[in-house]
């Protein structure tokens, strides 16, 4: 339906403009960049997104080609304010003006300083989520894999336009979602939550998204941008019919000079705009009245509960904006520098879809014009805003090559906008890679430490929720997983940009998926071979002085329903997050700083296996001298299986458990089998215990002798038994105690001890849960197996006795016959025999402690006098180095300096040039910058003025120890 505001009324708000204070004052404006796909966007604290600070274009695709195809953008927002009968003042606060690049927002909140710490973008991972004691309408939880969020509001009157408008009394929270899968490449998303927090009603009101979209160099003679609009229109894509509408897009039919391909088209879709409800209508014929669309009471009395959610995306259609009637695109307005509207009275009417300079109600100019510097205008309205409530408006941007695909540029746009609202409908839950960890560079001196934490493992993945518990049948899959963590891939790069990225190390759980991606370039190539999963990574392959770009990407694997004719399966699928890039410069230690260190310690268990146990120093600032530990569990043998799984726990000085990992690692002929599982950084430390399993050959034994320390049972006929289970192998020597079963009785039973661990090993039946944990004797003679007795055969069955004692993982045999027979010798009660471990095997990790005893990083301190070495680097300097890439960018470094000192520069006549204090770039537990003991210089004197070549004296002055040295400047 078209919406037209009182001719009348239109004609009077064309000749009014109403005044504002003039701006003053510089504020602290923020810009971040949205990169986790190959859309590359700005975004604002005070609305434009498209546009970086120095006004050059702001969005590139794709990301890292530096072509750009939106100049500036921001949203419109216009009322009328009834200040008498017959007095009105047209408002409208713009986030962007493509004229002069104007905004009228300024950042934080009502009443919020826009130099308030809080007024800024927060965006995940780095500094998410935003304070909720401060924002309490702030999300919280991300939906994409690369979520922001700002507020900003219209309430600073020295912020609008001079002369010509003031505040509405605006708040606007604004959100931008970027997915990074392969569906998702070239869409990004802004919502805008538009909060009255004036004292009145705001009446007649217009949203509109203005957008300046230069493909490529639009100045001069240049001006060959096309733009039109999809209103509402039936497209066929691959035999499916697919509506259209509320989406405006702008192309070219002329290559741009320095591309590398044809320019392709940028499309906004107007996915959600406020609701157009009237009571007693039924706007979108769903057979819910539009004054109980968002009535929950309503659908529980009148709506059977299986269309409680229609499009079955897991949201009851009561709250589903997809499903609830909005007023789209009511107008698509088009104007180029030369001819735009300037003044609130133009942009208001404007936004209602009016021909500012005619008067005239025209309000879609979806007529493709003549090529020249276009921009758009996407409006919405009239609807009215009470005091506290928020209009809602959502927007994707979509790119898209055409040339060599379509036709025309709107057929391609078409393809793409079935993803993009797919995406809307579904309220943001798709299939999707678990969201990459929170990673942390540590330079040091020739090394970057890379170190992340575990939220990709812990994290559930949201569209469960969507499919597993939805009553459509149509949408419900029983296949699909809610934690689907598979492993992580680490990557450099020296630009940060798209295709520049270098894949350093890949890891994945030891859980018996193993998968590899033949889609994906060998370089690349996504491979999942149960390797075990890690939390730290060392690159040694940098220089010192120079940015290197790291990135540390989660993937998953899961499964959806497949349904093939009759049969329904589930098809294994794979999604891998984006790179998000964190930057780190090595650099040498400072000179009076000595290393950390630990050691370790088996306290409990078989000695052997400190070394199933590696403890690396991965954040030394962290450290601190509390002991932690590795306790390794009991085994248990995994029934799905039938193979043995380990468990090992990291616990804190106190033995809580921090952390623990289990895994299942076979036991076959193939072997040896290994699975590690490096624990996330605690103090400083990354802990990795490992587990192994040997190969399985049939005539090992684990047991090397049998000594009789007390009694006199013979040792000739003891001996071990060539067959063993050695994933039950402890590797300890065991005590055999004898005595009697029954008080008075015959000696016929034992105890054993753990010689190692003191534990007393309890008796259970050869079984696979008591492998790794009991004793039992054994004979040839099923009836007489596993027992807690020996038995004597009589001479006529003299095959049914006991034979061998088994003791964790290993037997041994008490005779040379075939069984114990009458006669022979007996044990007497008290007797102790020591059963010997072999050395020749590793043992199972089994019931052990180990102790890291950590030893933190310490700097000497003043009351030492070092020898120092500072040196300048480089020595000449030229102004060509491998360090300064531009003559504009001057510098040369100090290295090797204490943790802090002050160095002065002197020429040669001993007049002082410069004077740098240098203290190491640590802000608490935090890395900043080039850590350490180098510092930069710009060659810029105290006066800021640029030094002449010649010869340069500095002398260093420290707490530890002072230098005099010479360099030389050639430039």
């Amino acid at each position: 339906m078209k919406r037209i505001v009182i001719p009348l009324l239109i004609l009077v708000l064309l000749g009014l403009a109403k005044t504002a204070v003039p701006p003053t004052g510089n504020r602290s404006f923020e810009i971040k960049i949205h990169n986790i796909n190959q859309v590359e966007m700005c975004i604002s604290n005070y609305g434009k997104f498209g546009q970086t600070a120095s006004a050059d274009a702001g969005l590139w695709w794709p990301r890292g080609s530096g072509h750009n195809y939106i100049f500036g953008a921001g949203p419109w927002f216009g009322t009328i304010d009834s200040l008498g009968p017959n007095d009105f003042d047209t408002l409208v606060t713009i986030g962007y003006g493509p004229h002069g690049a104007e905004t009228e927002f300024t950042p934080g909140k009502k009443d919020m300083s826009s130099g308030d710490p809080n007024a800024i973008i927060f965006m995940y991972p780095q500094n998410w989520p935003p304070p909720a004691d401060v924002f309490k309408m702030a999300p919280q939880e991300i939906k994409s894999h690369q979520d922001s969020w700002c507020v900003y509001n219209d309430l600073d009157i020295n912020q609008h336009i001079a002369g010509d408008t003031r505040p509405i009394g605006l708040e606007v929270y604004q959100t931008v979602y970027a997915w990074n899968l392969s569906t998702t490449q070239d869409i990004i998303f802004i919502r805008y939550e538009l909060k009255n927090v004036s004292d009145k009603t705001l009446r007649h009101c217009y949203f509109g998204v203005c957008t300046d979209n230069d493909i490529g160099n639009e100045a001069a003679p240049n001006q060959n941008d096309i733009i039109s609009g999809i209103v509402g229109q039936w497209y066929v894509i691959d035999g499916e019919s697919l509506w259209v509408d509320n989406v405006g897009y702008q192309w070219q039919t002329e290559r741009e000079p320095g591309w590398d391909e044809f320019p392709g088209a940028i499309g906004f879709d107007y996915l959600q705009s406020p609701w157009d409800l009237k009571p007693g209508a039924d706007k979108d014929l769903d057979g819910i009245p539009d004054e109980h669309e968002r009535d929950s009471a309503y659908f529980a009395t009148q709506v059977p509960d299986s269309l409680w959610d229609v499009d079955g995306d897991g949201t009851p259609d009561w709250r589903d904006p997809s499903e609830i009637p909005q007023m789209g695109m009511s107008a698509f307005k088009r104007f180029t520098l030369n001819l735009e509207p300037n003044k609130d009275n133009e942009r208001y009417i404007t936004l209602a879809g009016y021909n500012f300079k005619t008067g005239l109600y025209e309000p879609f100019d979806t007529l493709p014009p003549s090529p020249d510097d276009q921009r758009f205008l996407q409006c919405s309205g009239p609807f009215e805003l009470p005091p506290e409530s928020i209009a809602i408006i959502t927007v994707g941007i979509m790119l898209t090559y055409w040339d060599t695909t379509d036709a025309r540029p709107d057929t391609a746009i078409a393809k793409i906008d079935r993803q993009t609202q797919y995406i809307y409908d579904m309220n943001w839950l798709l299939p999707g890679p678990p969201p990459p960890p929170r990673l942390t560079c540590i330079p040091g001196d020739k090394k970057v430490t890379l170190v992340w934490d575990n939220y990709s493992e812990i994290t559930p993945d949201p569209y469960y929720n969507v499919v597993h518990y939805a009553t459509n049948p149509n949408v419900y899959d029983p296949y699909y997983l809610e934690y689907d963590f598979e492993g992580y891939r680490v990557w450099k790069s020296l630009t940060g940009k798209a295709g520049s990225w270098e894949l350093l190390a890949s890891f994945d759980l030891a859980n018996g998926i193993k998968f590899e991606d033949t889609a994906m370039p060998d370089s690349i190539r996504l491979i999942a071979n149960d390797t075990g999963i890690v939390h730290s990574f060392v690159d040694e392959n940098v220089r010192n002085g120079f940015q290197y770009y790291y990135a540390v990407t989660a993937f998953d694997y899961n499964y959806v329903k497949t349904i093939v004719g009759n049969d329904t399966f589930p098809r294994p699928i794979w999604f891998e997050s984006g790179q998000v890039p964190v930057t780190a410069a090595p650099r040498r230690e400072p000179a009076n700083y000595v290393p950390g260190s630990c050691s370790l310690s088996v306290i409990s268990g078989n000695p052997l296996l400190k070394s199933n146990v590696e403890v690396a120093i991965t954040y030394p600032l962290n450290m601190n001298n509390d002991l932690q530990y590795i306790k390794f569990g009991p085994i248990t043998l995994d029934y799905a299986t039938g193979q043995p799984r380990y468990i090992a726990y990291h616990l804190d000085k106190d033995s809580t458990i921090i952390d623990s990992f289990s895994a299942v690692v076979p036991f076959d002929s193939f072997g040896p089998h290994t699975a590690y599982y490096e624990f996330t950084e605690f103090n400083g430390l990354s802990v990795k215990p490992y587990f192994f399993t040997s190969k399985t050959t049939g005539t090992d034994s684990i047991f090397d002798t049998v000594i009789v320390q007390q009694g006199t049972y013979p040792d000739t006929l003891l001996s071990t038994k060539l067959r063993a289970i050695n994933w039950a192998y402890r590797g300890n020597d065991f005590e055999i105690h004898w005595r009697a079963k029954d008080p008075g009785g015959q000696v016929n039973t034992i105890t054993v001890i753990d010689a190692i661990t003191g534990d007393t090993i309890p008796f259970k039946k050869f079984t696979h849960d008591s492998l790794a944990d009991g004793w039992c004797f054994r004979s040839n003679w099923p009836a007489y197996n596993n027992t807690d007795t020996i038995i004597f055969a009589p001479s006529n069955f003299p095959t049914r006795g006991t034979k061998s004692l088994y003791v964790c993982g290993g037997e041994i045999n008490l005779t040379r016959r075939p069984a114990m027979q009458q006669g022979d010798p007996r044990p007497s009660a008290n007797d102790v025999w020591l059963v010997k471990a072999s050395t020749a095997y590793l043992p199972a990790p089994f019931k052990t402690w180990v102790a890291i005893f950590p030893t933190p990083a310490y700097l000497i301190p003043g009351d030492t006098t070092l020898t120092l070495n500072v040196k300048v680097v480089p020595n000449p300097y030229l102004i060509h180095n491998e360090w300064q890439q531009s003559s504009l960018i001057r510098r040369l470094k100090f290295i090797n300096l204490p943790s802090e000192c002050v160095i002065r520069i002197f020429n040669l006549n001993g007049e002082l040039v410069k004077t740098i204090v240098h203290k190491e770039t640590f802000a608490g537990s935090t890395v900043v910058g080039d850590a350490g003991g180098d510092e930069w210089w710009d060659l810029l004197s105290e006066n800021r003025q640029l030094v002449a070549s010649g010869v340069y004296i500095f002398h260093v002055d420290s707490k530890v120890g002072e230098q005099v040295g010479k360099f030389v400047i050639i430039r």
